[in-house]
Order: structure tokens, then sequence, then C-alpha cells
């Protein structure tokens, strides 16, 4: 009798150790409304489904084409008909002390005049900037597909580190040619010579904002000049597998900026062009979207 007690104790003990233990493991499973939230692996974050649309103008320019300065009326006139952050530019420059071999590379694919330029690449060539206020209208009034994201806040004794991060929303981007293009644009240049010094056609038009500004205009103020690419001159190809609805991209790129100015803006914007010789009407030029920020600034998706 005393021998079956004991065990029957024993027994009962181990049980409600046991039960102890399923407990204690269930209460450090669950946790309390405090505990840190388990993150999901990188790999399972989605892409935002919904971006703002931008617009980026790209202008052909040139210290010494007369017609210029109003290249630069009509795109500061466009950027103040719209709210701010939606139109940004940038000028590449040629023949003069601004340019670049990647300018050269963009005037001779799309250039068609001084100064024609492009509203997200509509058309694959430029236009007149008689017609960039209504393309950007068009442009803006588009659902975003796709945005971007870019960190540029490491800049290490000049040596930049710029991280740009592409999301797709909520469906795949349509079949095509994409690229990606990151660019160093500088907000405002000013030199002296006749590589900086701008011819001015509009030195005695009255009610010109250039008019009485001289001919050539010196110490002319050169807004949004381009400066280096840090991708391909044309763009980096961008894989099917990262135009996938929910996908997020990351590319990152370095440069040494200790040579550049110091009002540095990273420039990002992902294209799609499709040329079809047998059929002209079927290509396609288009700029799906584009983001800006200052270099020491992380510029997240909007």
């Amino acid at each position: 009798m005393y021998i079956c007690e004991t065990i029957r104790i024993k027994t009962t003990m181990k049980k409600l150790l046991f039960l102890g233990f399923i407990a204690s493991a269930f209460l450090v499973g669950c946790g309390s409304d405090d505990a840190e939230p388990v993150k999901k692996p990188a790999g399972e974050i989605k892409a935002p489904t919904t971006y703002t649309q931008k617009a980026l103008i790209e202008y052909f320019s040139g210290a010494w084409c007369p017609f210029c300065p109003d290249g630069k009326v009509f795109f500061e006139r466009i950027e103040n008909e719209n709210p701010e952050g939606l139109i940004s530019s940038v000028v590449y420059h040629l023949g003069d002390d601004m340019d670049n071999s990647y300018d050269d590379a963009i005037d001779s694919k799309y250039s068609k005049g001084y100064p024609t330029g492009m509203v997200n690449r509509v058309g694959g060539e430029g236009k007149s900037r008689t017609t960039w206020s209504a393309t950007a209208k068009e442009v803006l009034a588009q659902t975003a597909k796709c945005g971007l994201a870019i960190d540029a806040t490491k800049n290490t004794s000049g040596n930049l580190n710029v991280k740009v991060k592409l999301g797709i929303g909520a469906e795949d981007l349509p079949a095509g040619n994409y690229t990606l293009t990151v660019l160093l644009v500088e907000d405002e240049m000013v030199g002296e010579g006749t590589g900086f010094d701008q011819k001015n056609a509009y030195n005695g038009q009255a009610g010109h904002p250039y008019a009485g500004k001289g001919d050539p205009i010196k110490g002319y103020v050169h807004t949004n000049v381009n400066r280096t690419v840090l991708t391909e001159a044309l763009g980096d190809k961008i894989s099917n597998d990262k135009l996938v609805a929910g996908t997020i991209s990351e590319f990152e790129y370095s440069y040494n900026v200790s040579g550049l100015g110091k009002d540095l803006d990273v420039v990002a914007f992902i294209h799609e062009s499709t040329s079809n010789l047998a059929n002209p009407a079927l290509s396609s030029s288009l700029i799906y979207n584009v983001q800006r920020t200052k270099i020491g600034t992380d510029k997240p998706f909007d």
C-alpha cells in the first residue's frame, strides 16, 4: 500500500512538472503585448502598391546657344505651376565647360536642337519647349506603376555611396526593355569665360526675363546641370524578375564627389525603350517614374 501510494505521488509530480514546462513554453512563445515583433525576411517584404507620379524635364543647352536661356524660363514656369516636388529637370550641355561624355551620349540619341527637351522621354526625342507644359500635365495625370527610393546619406571624405530601391506596384510592368539611370546633378553652377558666359538672344526683347541682362550674360546661373552618371550612359538594364508586382530591388553605386560642387542631387529614373524598325508606330519611350534627393539625405518611396 505504501509503495503504491509513493508511486502515485511520483507520477503526479512528473505530470505537474511536464504541464509546467508546457505552460512556460507557451508563455515564452506568445509573449506579452510589449514583446519585440517578429520581422519578415527581407525577401518577403512587399513594395508599396501606390506611388506619386513625377515628371522629369531633360533639355539640351549650351553657353554658346543664344536661345537656351528661354529653356530655363519655360522649365521654371512649369515647375511653379505644379505642386512642389512633382517636376524636376536635368540639363545636358554640349560644347561648353559643363559638357561631359554622358551629355554627349544623350545629345546624340535624343537631341533635336537647342533648347529642345523631353518630358519623361515621351516621344523618344527632343521637342520644342512650347510642348513641355502640356506633356507634363499628361504625365502627371497617369497612375504611377512603380516608384523609387534613394539613400544618399553615406558620404565619407567625398566617397559617396548611393543605394537606389525600385518598387513595383500592384501589377507587373508591361513587357519591354527597362533601364535604371542614376545621375549626379548640380543645382546651380556659375563660372567665368566663354564656357560659362551665356549667350542671350533676349537682351533687347522687352518683357522677357533676360531682357537687359547682357549678351553674353556674365555670372549666369546655370541650373540643374548634369555632372556625371553612376550607371551606364543610357542606363543599366533591369532584368525581368525585378519588374514583377510587389518586388523591391536594390542597386548600389559609389563615386568620389570631391571634384564636384557642394550643391549636388541624386536623380534616379526607370526608363522603358522599345524600338520597332518594321513599324515605328509601335516603338515606345517612357520614363515610368523619377526620384530626386540631395546628397546627405534619405528619400523613401512616396
